[in-house]
């Protein structure tokens, strides 16, 4: 299946292919510790269908979040107000005898 057909598929569909797909390299993982699979090549292009199928569904939540920038922006604010907020770090026991030892 190519990729431009693998794109016009629905979320379900894709889902039901990644299924399958990980099923599928389970066996040959099992075909080839057994020594029986054909060719290795066959492992190989079962995991890079996965990783397309997984890019595939990657993107497309990724374009399906598009519509909302705002909202996207506003934990990072949030978490950097977080970290303004965080108390200095505590001394170590080694800097506070130093310490004590200097007064």
């Amino acid at each position: 299946m190519k990729v431009s057909e693998i794109r016009e598929l629905s979320a379900e569909e894709l889902t039901a292919q990644i299924d399958e797909t990980r099923k599928n390299i389970v066996e040959l993982r099992f075909q080839h510790a057994l020594r029986k699979l054909e060719s290795p090549a066959k492992l190989r292009l079962a995991r890079k269908k996965l990783a397309q199928l997984l890019t595939i569904v990657t993107e497309k939540q990724k374009d399906a979040g598009k519509g909302t920038p705002a909202k996207a922006a506003e934990p990072k604010a949030a978490a950097t107000k977080e970290a303004a907020k965080k108390p200095a770090a505590k001394k170590t026991v080694a800097k506070e005898t130093a310490e004590a030892a200097k007064a």
